[in-house]
């Protein structure tokens, strides 16, 4: 017998352009990839408040993808859903967690769209910076009240620094392999 094997058609498409539902479909997984790499950096044997910000790329990507507004979408599934599965929910630890993350993606949202000269990398810096500082404030201001937490402000900017570029660059990577598009096939 003599079967042709038939095979798919490969195209791209900018993701700002997909329909509805493709745009729904990356953002889910986008924000599937965020919590699991949220979930992740948990395990990780670091200092209690030092995480990398793994899951941070999934924001960023989405910031970049498809603006701000998807952007926070992301941030807030992967926080609460880690939150949940973790068993973290409503817990100090989820307090720092949100906070943090959506006063990141508001300076990484404010930068994409009013200071277009940074790029993933120095998007990513400014919302690692912002993550950490605001969630120094909020244990300033919820749980500590001692102005000797500040003493830690500038070990957080420079982990922000570093943590940030680091998440950056590979944010940066992938939007820069896939120029924009999602590749499909039919």
């Amino acid at each position: 017998m003599n079967s042709r094997h038939h095979m798919p058609h490969i195209q791209s498409a900018p993701l700002r352009e997909s329909s509805p539902s493709r745009r729904l479909a990356v953002i889910a997984m986008l924000a599937s990839c965020g919590l699991i790499l949220f979930v992740f950096e948990s395990f990780l044997p670091l200092l209690p408040w030092f995480r990398p910000g793994l899951g941070n790329i999934a924001t960023i990507l989405a910031l970049l993808y498809f603006g701000f507004g998807d952007a926070v979408k992301v941030t807030l599934l992967r926080v609460v859903l880690g939150a949940l599965v973790l068993g973290r929910l409503f817990t100090p630890v989820f307090v720092f967690a949100i906070a943090g993350g959506l006063a990141s993606v508001v300076v990484m949202g404010a930068a994409r769209r009013y200071a277009p000269v940074f790029g993933p990398v120095g998007i990513s810096v400014l919302g690692a910076i912002a993550h950490n500082v605001v969630q120094l404030a909020a244990a300033y201001l919820i749980f500590v009240k001692s102005d000797e937490l500040l003493i830690f402000m500038p070990l957080f900017t420079i982990a922000g620094v570093v943590t940030g570029a680091a998440t950056g660059l590979v944010s940066a990577v992938i939007w820069e392999k896939s120029d924009g598009r999602v590749v499909t096939v039919s």
